[in-house]
């Protein structure tokens, strides 16, 4: 019965990035509707506490960085990480101000002397540079595999690529 809404929901798994949300389920929902709520245990949280989306953008960047030159990395295990961190780059402007930390750069400092991150992401990183190797060619294959897990608009690898460096020379250098 509930199949049809399993699936829809893993195919709508897209995140921007400090928006709140209800913590809802269709599951409860249905439960709820049937009546039946009371015969289950309600396990939804009552909140939750996530990290700044400058954080998972800098480990989003340290994991393009490790991946990329490794060849047992294959192309579908990291590809959506270009688009994740060209989408929160978009909205660095409305993100709120790190609590913590004076600016982007004392973030990635810290975070890399926490060892949350390998290196200070680099302008000049070979994973930000799209050619045309076989490297290359996997990645835009995997790019437009995973096509089907949008419902809006895509952010093509060359622009995706572009919008990094350029955040990485106006917040890190």
């Amino acid at each position: 019965m509930l199949a049809p809404f399993v699936r829809l929901e893993v195919g709508s798994a897209r995140v921007t990035p400090f928006v709140e949300r209800d913590l809802t389920s269709f599951v409860h929902e249905k439960l709820v509707a049937q009546d039946q709520l009371g015969s289950f245990t309600d396990n939804r949280p009552t909140g939750v506490r996530c990290v700044h989306p400058l954080v998972t953008l800098l480990e989003k960047l340290d994991a393009l960085h490790r991946r990329f030159p490794n060849d047992g990395a294959e192309a579908p295990s990291f590809v959506r990480h270009y688009e994740d961190a060209a989408r929160v780059i978009s909205s660095f402007t409305k993100l709120p101000a790190l609590a913590d930390h004076a600016n982007v750069r004392a973030l990635a400092d810290d975070m890399l002397a926490q060892k949350q991150i390998a290196v200070l992401p680099l302008a000049g990183d070979p994973a930000l540079a799209p050619g045309d190797n076989a490297r290359w060619e996997a990645i835009r294959a995997a790019h437009a595999a995973i096509a089907p897990m949008f419902w809006g608009s895509r952010i093509p690898l060359d622009e995706a690529c572009a919008a990094i460096r350029d955040w990485i020379v106006a917040q890190l250098t």
